[in-house]
């Protein structure tokens, strides 16, 4: 056995090692800083060895909070099973919507292995701040969803490892639908619940929402590839559809907007059929439905005669390398080591991130978990979140819009000029 430093406090990995065991569905973000356990391995006979030959490695990864204790475990056991490295190693906690601007700012001093959105894959890759991965790349590739490794593929390089969708999907009181009756969002609306209820809740006015109504009916936003800056046909005729399918929706009396959670509260409370959000939600629905809590894709909506499947936007959790990192091998191999079966699987069971991989989404621990079958059942279904800059644009007109929508200041005579606005909001405003 090789001899292993981790260069690490102790004191806060014992905080961050009960949090992982209480809290397995806590959120990405974390404040910078240091965590994790100081030790050695050490050779059966109990003194510490060196394997011959082997490369001196310094590894600095920055990961959430939660993910702390699992990411130690995860590299002494690299560590082990790699005689040609000598790994020291240290963790921090960064989280994953802090990591991309801090290795922006100075990537000399930033982690060489740290969790990055999708959506910021392609700025970063541009930017020359990402290592292209090939070492070891071959063992989880063919694994991935295409859907996924697009999201990280630039002129067929990839430069991150995916290993959670990050999307959202429907829950619904089995009390008040019935799995079949959940397939289409007119059949929910048409259904009676009673006095005081109300049948479906979503968030138009939230820009990561408002897009699945248009997406549904085949409009696309930068290009089919996400990639075109310059394109946006929400405002053709599939896109008047969608918006005067979202005029109707909104006047309906039995639709409830999700603004400032009424529409989580009413769920809990038993007074709503169905509401759009992801995992993080899970718990608190466990808690207050029980047994009578369900969660599937997104229901497909009726329009111009057809039915057409409610396509949100989806990103994915990856792991990255920088470009500049001391040590391209090993730093390779251990990314790709962090998304693999065994991980994805360690770190379902302890963080509640779902893995991504196809063989996993088989296994019993994910078939048997509804809340895991829904969100991979929709991310398939999901349109990839565009990750050229220029989608900074995208957020503030669309949210306007559905606003707009919401509140009637957007109705069926001006809905076109609306959306033509719209559209050259996002379009026109670009930032090269």
């Amino acid at each position: 056995m090789k001899k292993i430093v981790a260069l690490l406090m102790a004191a806060v990995l014992l905080i961050a090692m009960a949090g992982c065991s209480s809290d397995k569905n806590s959120g990405d973000n974390g404040s910078a800083g240091t965590a994790g356990t100081a030790g050695t391995a050490k050779a059966a006979d109990g003194t510490e060895g060196k394997a011959a030959e082997a490369q001196d490695v310094t590894i600095k990864i920055w990961v959430p909070e939660e993910a702390v204790a699992d990411t130690d475990k995860m590299v002494k056991e690299f560590d082990r099973i790699h005689d040609e490295f000598n790994i020291t190693y240290e963790i921090a906690v960064v989280g994953i919507d802090e990591a991309p601007a801090q290795v922006s700012t100075d990537a000399d001093i930033a982690a060489d292995i740290f969790y990055v959105p999708s959506g910021g894959v392609a700025d970063m890759a541009n930017k020359g701040l990402l290592l292209p991965l090939v070492k070891d790349y071959e063992t989880i590739e063919a694994d991935l969803p295409d859907s996924a490794l697009t999201a990280v593929t630039i002129d067929g390089l990839h430069y991150a490892v995916p290993f959670s969708p990050n999307t959202y999907f429907m829950y619904y009181n089995k009390d008040l639908f019935t799995e079949e009756e959940v397939k289409n969002l007119d059949t929910m609306m048409a259904k009676d619940l009673g006095a005081g209820k109300w049948n479906f809740s979503t968030q138009m006015t939230n820009s990561w929402y408002a897009e699945s109504f248009f997406f549904a009916n085949g409009c696309t936003l930068f290009g089919t590839d996400g990639r075109d800056a310059s394109s946006c046909t929400f405002n053709n005729a599939q896109g008047l559809a969608a918006g005067t399918y979202m005029i109707d929706l909104a006047t309906n009396p039995r639709y409830l907007e999700d603004v400032d959670g009424v529409g989580g509260s009413a769920f809990k409370e038993g007074n709503l059929g169905a509401i759009t959000t992801g995992a993080w939600s899970a718990p608190e629905f466990k808690e207050a439905l029980g047994d009578k809590l369900g969660a599937v894709a997104l229901p497909t909506i009726n329009i111009d005669g057809s039915a057409k499947q409610l396509s949100n936007f989806v990103d994915f959790k990856t792991i990255a390398v920088k470009s500049n990192t001391a040590f391209t091998l090993c730093a390779q191999q251990l990314a790709v080591y962090f998304a693999n079966a065994d991980a994805s699987l360690t770190r379902f069971t302890n963080q509640g991130d779902v893995p991504i991989l196809k063989s996993l989404a088989e296994s019993d621990a994910i078939k048997n978990d509804f809340v895991a079958a829904a969100l991979n059942d929709q991310a398939a279904l999901a349109t990839n979140q565009p990750s050229i800059p220029q989608m900074g644009s995208y957020w503030d007109p669309m949210k306007a819009f559905g606003d707009g929508v919401y509140y009637g200041e957007i109705n069926k005579t001006n809905l076109q000029s609306s959306l033509d606005s719209l559209v050259d909001n996002i379009c026109s405003t670009l930032t090269n």
